[in-house]
């Protein structure tokens, strides 16, 4: 019997249904699969994919479990496989989508990409996931109710100049709308009392956004929402993972005399995105460094919008930068920085000097 050096289960998750595929990597580099029907997305179907995975995996190689991020509807079983003791990895779907792309797969399938998940488990070294705490949960559904309410309130705005413009306008319609405009505002800012109260209870969340918001020109809510729609940088390892993962990430097109534009992908999490717009605004007239950054890039750009966006993603990663070190921001930082390589660089000429000397 041949030894199996790796084996993984490949899970697609869907609303109702999940999709199975367990493989195997021999001693001769050979991939073997097996299936299961799909089983129901709840804790009858986790507890009969567990009894299947107990007679079928190998205990002497550990199991991986790989599976997309799928909105909410994949926590359920992560979260129970992680609870039984299984490594589980929650890949980020563009990452995925990639891999399915190398393999020349024509069709698409559940089961066709339960397999594939399955074989990236067995072909890449993948960072295993952790459950965020449950302050952070709460803190990025909060987040986003937050963001729906904001694009509500915009509607309800537009709506109300419209009617108030018309030649024909009720009068109470208008009413009305005044009304639901009030509500809205009033559910914001009992949101934004909840996020703050959520922080205040946890005293390493609290400090750490502390750092954020040293740099000029981020407010509590920016800070809080990019916590988190990342869930504290969790699965960030990197500043270039974590563009990607905001959509800030460029994309170029060019081929032979073609020069297409260059632009970001905005494949990525939007919500980042929308956060760090109005404090970007902010930062390029009130915070030094940035407000230099974003004059240098300016007359370079066809637009200056191209400029804040550079901005935007510049913040974003000092913003992770300080969460992660756990540092006040410096805004002498880049000066001591290059007065640190011009020394670094006087040392070495006079270190040469007296060589040849």
């Amino acid at each position: 019997m041949e030894k199996r050096l790796k084996q993984s289960l490949g899970i697609d998750v869907s609303k109702l249904n999940l999709s199975l595929s367990l493989g195997f990597l021999t001693d001769k580099l050979v991939k073997e699969f097996n299936s299961h029907p799909d089983v129901p997305n709840d804790i009858l179907g986790y507890k009969e994919l567990l009894n299947w995975l107990k007679g079928s995996v190998d205990p002497s190689v550990e199991l991986l479990v790989v599976m997309e991020a799928t909105g909410v509807y994949h926590q359920g079983i992560a979260h129970y496989l992680y609870d039984n003791g299984y490594n589980v990895c929650v890949m980020q779907s563009g990452r995925v989508k990639r891999y399915a792309q190398s393999l020349d797969q024509r069709s698409k399938t559940d089961a066709l990409d339960s397999r594939m998940l399955s074989m990236l488990g067995l072909e890449r070294s993948i960072r295993l996931w952790n459950p965020p705490s449950k302050a952070l949960q709460a803190l990025k559904a909060l987040s986003r109710e937050r963001s729906s309410l904001l694009k509500d309130r915009t509607i309800e705005n537009n709506r109300q100049g419209a009617i108030a413009s018309s030649v024909y306008s009720n009068a109470k319609a208008l009413k009305r709308h005044k009304n639901r405009l009030k509500l809205l505002n009033a559910q914001i800012e009992m949101i934004e009392s909840e996020m703050k109260g959520l922080i205040s209870q946890n005293e390493e969340l609290e400090r750490k956004i502390g750092f954020m918001m040293s740099i000029p020109g981020i407010s509590f809510i920016s800070a809080a929402t990019v916590v988190g729609e990342t869930l504290g940088f969790e699965s960030i390892t990197n500043a270039k993972q974590l563009a990607g993962y905001a959509g800030y990430d460029v994309v170029l097109r060019e081929s032979g005399n073609f020069k297409g534009k260059t632009r970001i992908s905005k494949k990525g999490n939007s919500h980042i995105r929308a956060a760090l717009h109005m404090p970007s605004m902010t930062c390029v007239r009130c915070n030094p460094t940035l407000k230099q950054f974003y004059n240098r890039l300016k007359p370079k750009k066809a637009k200056p919008l191209v400029a804040l966006v550079a901005v935007q993603r510049k913040l974003l990663i000092l913003m992770y930068t300080l969460w992660k070190n756990e540092e006040v921001y410096d805004a002498e930082f880049e000066i001591k920085k290059q007065q640190k390589h011009e020394a670094l660089a006087a040392r070495d000429n006079k270190l040469i000097t007296q060589l040849v000397s």
